[in-house]
């Protein structure tokens, strides 16, 4: 099913739901908004495949048009993506006026005025962006629907979900190449960058390792210069889009040989929270109730949770966050085949603990994993490796 041409078939029927709701929200044309970062590109790729690496694009969908524009202000970027395109290569185009050029194109599918929906507006237009658009649609009213295109990407196709799952199997096997590399006296530096050098092989474009070291959660790029320590414990952390744009995040914990007991307990008390959250994202739930969840397993185990230092989860997909996190939407209820990012943001004493993630499909029966990367995974003792 991973193919260009299942693709585009996968991308025609979410253009069909689109235009469902754009009948219901009485929009002859949306405008969406797109900006070249991990979470700002999901919604123009979701019925265009546009990959930018700089700037702002937009996509153009009129009600009744099966075939979107793709409105670039780079000349090399408008040819990237037509080679990638589902749309037709001859409507991706870079204009000298990209905003006049998209309001020109919203403004012939509504007939002059009339209602057309903004997508992204509020999130990741400039003000002065937004003011052009307003003067570019005199007697058409801009209708803010970011909110129900959202609701409709969040719910994964199979296409989707295979994508995520062939993500899930690749960075669970950079996990590996982590421990082939990683040896005292080596810099970080050289071993993420061979980790990257595996992932990308598959035709992902970007995305970041990372790592902690001394027992905190937060995970960041080393200095330059840092190199493996035989004492080190380290958290690894991989955020990686797909090769098909999907964006997963995924950890392990590394060490030369044996963890200290106490480290271990630590370690064994965000598995086991993450083993029970998961098995409360299920249709219907809250996502605040995993955070909950979350906080009560690693308290059940005798640790003092003091805060947070993360959302415990957040909707991810073609971008990093497709959707909202336990932090900002305690109350979201769940749907079947969202799609989580799960990294048990509890926080104890001293700033310990780890930072354990992976990524699941929500189900009437709880979280399914959508990675092999199963318990055994979650700590590789480099000495075996």
């Amino acid at each position: 099913m991973l193919t260009h041409d299942g693709l585009k078939r996968d991308v025609a029927r979410r253009i069909t739901r689109l235009q469902n709701m754009m009948r219901e929200r009485d929009v002859g044309a949306l405008i969406i908004a797109g900006q070249a970062s991990p979470s700002g590109m999901g919604a123009i790729r979701y019925i265009s495949h546009a990959h930018l690496w700089g700037g702002a694009g937009y996509v153009i969908l009129g009600v009744d048009d099966p075939h979107p524009w793709l409105e670039i202000w780079s000349s090399y970027q408008a040819v990237w993506s037509r080679n990638e395109t589902t749309t037709l290569k001859e409507r991706v185009e870079c204009p000298a006026d990209v905003v006049g050029r998209t309001a020109e194109l919203a403004m012939e599918y509504v007939g002059g005025s009339g209602r057309i929906g903004m997508v992204n507006m509020d999130k990741l237009m400039p003000l002065a962006t937004a003011r052009q658009f307003e003067a570019a649609l005199p007697g058409c009213e801009l209708v803010e629907v970011t909110n129900d295109f959202n609701v409709i990407r969040q719910i994964k196709t199979p296409f989707e979900l295979e994508a995520m799952q062939q993500n899930g199997a690749i960075l669970d096997a950079a996990m590996d190449v982590f421990a082939e590399y990683a040896a005292p006296g080596v810099r970080y530096w050289d071993v993420c960058a061979e980790v990257e050098r595996y992932i990308k092989s598959f035709g992902a474009f970007w995305g970041r390792t990372k790592l902690s070291t001394d027992l905190s959660p937060e995970t960041v790029p080393t200095d330059k210069d840092q190199r493996i320590s035989a004492e080190d414990i380290i958290n690894f952390e991989i955020v990686y889009e797909s090769p098909w744009g999907y964006w997963l995040e995924m950890t392990t914990v590394c060490s030369f040989g044996p963890l200290p007991d106490d480290v271990q307990a630590l370690l064994d008390a965000y598995l086991y929270a993450a083993e029970c959250s998961s098995a409360v994202a299920k249709t219907g739930n809250t996502l605040g109730m995993i955070a909950d969840a979350n906080d009560e397993a690693i308290r059940s185990l005798g640790f003092e949770v003091v805060g947070k230092h993360t959302p415990d989860c957040h909707s991810t997909g073609l971008d990093g966050s497709d959707g909202p996190s336990d932090q900002a939407a305690p109350d979201f209820e769940l749907k079947t085949n969202m799609t989580l990012s799960f990294h048990p943001g509890s926080i104890t004493p001293n700033n310990r603990g780890f930072l354990i993630s992976d990524n699941f499909l929500v189900t009437p029966e709880g979280g399914v994993r959508l990675s092999p990367h199963n318990a055994s995974r979650y700590h590789m003792d480099l000495e075996d490796a």
